[in-house]
């Protein structure tokens, strides 16, 4: 592994053991409290969901995919949000699990700002094959550095339909969940905005919020803002489709939003990564343009 992947590698493992550690607090094990019971709305068991997906994206970074470093580098912010709001808004809970939360969100800290170090490092090294590779070898032919002009084009060049594509996906996404959160009664004279159960549906504008945010620099094509959009948007296609029946829902209208965000989290997801992969195509072509000349 080379060197400068290995904090992050050891950060990201760190967290899989942390989420774990939450959901055992959390008493969501065979016989626990909370397995499968409605306690803390079940919503505790989706640590464990996301300590495979952390431990999924660990081993491709540890592979060497630089890909998969952008794409943590999103679910960073992600759970740099999720971990410090859910230790309230979710129900009561021990204090050992509100400490695990806070705990993971440190950890999610520092994966973020060393892995953008390491990413930064992958666009000014003038080979970043060699600076992924797991055995930090140097290859035999070095390619030519490309101009500003090219680089510039091929990190954030994007089409307007593509633009259009993504924000209007996005804006879906978000339409549902303040859709879902105005028919649950959160809106000005409904129900009370508090961090317990009963009143921690508002969440769903937090969410809101942040594909919007994200969205709006990703349509502009900046690198950084796709690939944390394909990692949110896969995150809250979990949240979507699991909630409902971890939660028991069986209100229709309930289910539709759900069904509706989830669909939208997806082709969010699909929508962003074509993107991206339309991008890398026209790069490798300006790179052989320049190795031919």
């Amino acid at each position: 592994m080379a060197g400068a992947l290995r904090p992050v590698v050891v950060l990201m493992l760190l967290a899989s053991v942390l989420f774990v550690v939450d959901g055992f607090f959390d008493g969501v094990y065979p016989g626990g409290p909370a397995w499968f019971t409605g306690k803390y709305d079940n919503l505790a068991e989706i640590s464990y969901v996301f300590a495979i997906i952390n431990t999924v994206v660990a081993v491709m970074v540890a592979r060497g995919s630089e890909r998969s470093l952008q794409s943590r580098i999103g679910l960073s912010v992600f759970f740099l949000i999720e971990r410090p709001v859910t230790a309230f808004a979710l129900g009561p809970k021990p204090i050992e699990s509100i400490v695990t939360h806070f705990a993971t969100a440190g950890v999610e800290l520092l994966i973020l700002v060393t892995a953008l170090r390491v990413w930064r490092l992958g666009n000014a090294a003038p080979d970043v094959d060699a600076l992924f590779a797991l055995e930090g070898s140097t290859p035999a032919a070095t390619r030519p550095e490309p101009s500003p002009e090219v680089r510039r084009r091929g990190s954030s060049a994007i089409t307007t339909r593509n633009a259009w594509l993504i924000g209007g996906v996005a804006l879906v996404l978000a339409i549902a969940f303040v859709a879902d959160g105005l028919y649950e009664g959160y809106a000005p004279g409904g129900k009370s905005w508090t961090t317990s159960l009963d009143g921690s549906g508002w969440i769903v504008y937090l969410f809101a919020a942040v594909v919007l945010t994200v969205a709006a620099r990703a349509v502009h094509g900046a690198k950084l803002a796709l690939r944390a959009l394909i990692g949110i948007a896969l995150i809250l296609f979990i949240e979507r489709s699991f909630t409902p029946f971890s939660m028991r829902e069986q209100d229709p209208i309930v289910l539709a939003l759900h069904a509706v965000g989830a669909f939208a989290s997806l082709a969010l997801a699909l929508v962003t990564a074509g993107v991206i992969r339309g991008g890398s195509a026209s790069k490798r072509t300006s790179m052989s343009k320049l190795e031919a000349a």
